[in-house]
This record gives structure tokens, sequence and C-alpha cells, in this order.
């Protein structure tokens, strides 16, 4: 930890503040409604998989369920005044003329530790930075960093951390679930805790700028449902390979179930019993 991180964590603002405060904004805007948190465990590292239809599948996830749950995130959102320093020390930056170049350095220090600080607060919440995309300066270069990638994820849900991936790899364009890829089993084999199924439905474009300036975001429902896990012990028993894509279609499986058939009224206790 540098001497900048030592400085900031004391001034942490803890994770029940932000949770309170979007947990009180999305009931006041969407109806959740959450069921099966029963088969939530209540401690122990696991990967808790989703399908992906909006940006509000990850503060359901966040304030709703009893734990805190560890997101992976673009680089770029944790590290917004990169981008910003790099614009300012162009050299048609404005900064970049006399006498304006003089304070250049002293808004470059106090931009970066303001970046710092924004890092360090998401990271504290469950926030996890990852390059997507990377390729460095070789293939070689890009191998290694997802394997040290791979290895960091495996090290926190062996720490007992809930991981949230979403195995479609991105949101959904149409509504439907997309299929899933393998790195979610994969990750879960390795580490040898255990996958977490769930299901949203209703969210799918509420999130969006018309869905709330036209009142129809006001009117939706959102049910997010959590299935039974699926311990280590009921993972194929046979190579790496070949378990993780079996795991993934079965997991895929159990991930659709439960953004549809929980939906129908009267079902989800005899559904608890099977997911």
């Amino acid at each position: 930890m540098d001497e900048i991180q030592k400085m900031i964590e004391p001034f942490f603002i803890p994770r029940e503040v932000p949770v309170f405060l979007m947990k009180a904004m999305l009931e006041s805007i969407y109806k959740i409604e959450v069921t099966g948190l029963e088969n939530f465990p209540k401690s122990g590292g696991a990967i808790l998989v989703c399908n992906h239809t909006d940006a509000l599948d990850i503060p359901v996830q966040a304030v709703f369920l009893p734990r805190k749950i560890v997101f992976l995130g673009k680089y770029e959102f944790f590290n917004p005044h990169e981008e910003i320093i790099e614009f300012i020390n162009q050299k048609d930056s404005i900064l970049s003329v006399e006498p304006l170049n003089i304070i250049k350095k002293p808004i470059e220090d106090s931009i970066g530790l303001f970046g710092k600080i924004f890092s360090s607060q998401i990271q504290n919440w469950g926030g996890m930075p990852i390059v997507r995309n990377f390729r460095g300066n070789d293939a070689k270069a890009a191998v290694s960093y997802y394997e040290d990638l791979e290895n960091y994820m495996c090290d926190i849900l062996k720490s007992g951390e809930i991981l949230s991936i979403f195995p479609e790899g991105t949101r959904t364009e149409t509504g439907v679930m997309a299929p899933f890829k393998a790195m979610a089993a994969k990750l879960a084999i390795r580490a040898n805790v255990p996958i977490i199924p769930t299901g949203i439905s209703g969210a799918w474009k509420m999130s969006t700028p018309q869905a709330i300036l036209s009142g129809a975001a006001f009117k939706t429902k959102i049910i997010y449902n959590v299935g039974n896990p699926v311990p280590p012990d009921q993972f194929p028993k046979v190579n790496e390979k070949k378990s993780s894509k079996m795991l993934t279609e079965e997991i895929e499986k159990r991930v659709y179930y439960l953004t549809t058939h929980w939906e129908r009224r009267g079902q989800s206790r005899r559904f608890a019993t099977v997911l």
C-alpha cells in the first residue's frame, strides 16, 4: 500500500452509505422484488452469475443482496483522471500557454490525487478494475495479463469474497439472453467455490433517459431471483475444459429458468426446491 493509499483510507465512506442511498433511489423509481435470498450463502467465497439485461443489474445485486459483492469494471471507469491529465498535457492545451503553464502542475497533481481517492473508494466498496481487450506490446504480454487476472480473481474467491460475473460478456441488445462464456465455471472449478445462479427480468432498457422521462420506469416491476448454489462437489468429474463446458451449460439453463418460470405466481416456493 503506497503512502497516498494509507493517507486516504481512514476517510473512506463506509459501503453502507451508498448502499442505503442507492436502494432508496431504486425503490423510489422501480418496483423491485427479490426472491430466494434464503439460498444466498452467509459466508465463504462464491461466484454470482446472472443474465445481463441493463445497467440496473449491477446496483440491484449490490444493494439487495445481503453481502458485499465484488464487481469487475472497466479500468477507465476507475481512473477517469488519466484521460483528463492526458488532455491538459496536449500541446494545444490552454494550460500549455504562458502564463497558465505555471498552474498546470498543481492542477495535474490535484486531479491525480482526486483520481486515486475515487478509485480507492470504489474498490473499497467492491469494484475491481480490469482492462478489457488488453493486448499489450505483444501476444505474450496479453496472455500474461489474463493469466495474472485469472489468478487474482481466484485469490479473491479463496479469500471468501463473492465475485459477480455476467457470463454473457455484455448486456443484451435484444432483451434475449445470449449464450454463456465459460469463464465463471472455469474460475469456480479452479477456486473450488460454489456458483450461485440468479436471474433478473423487467430491467431491460429501464435505466435509459427515455424510460425515466416517459414514466415507463415508474410502472416497471423488476424481479431478481436467487437460485440454489451449485457446490463444487456437484461439478462434473471430468477434465477442466470439459467440466467448464458442462457446468456452463447447466448454469445457463438455471439462469434462464430463473428469468422466466419463477415469474409465474404461486410457483416460487416449488421452484426454490428444484433450483
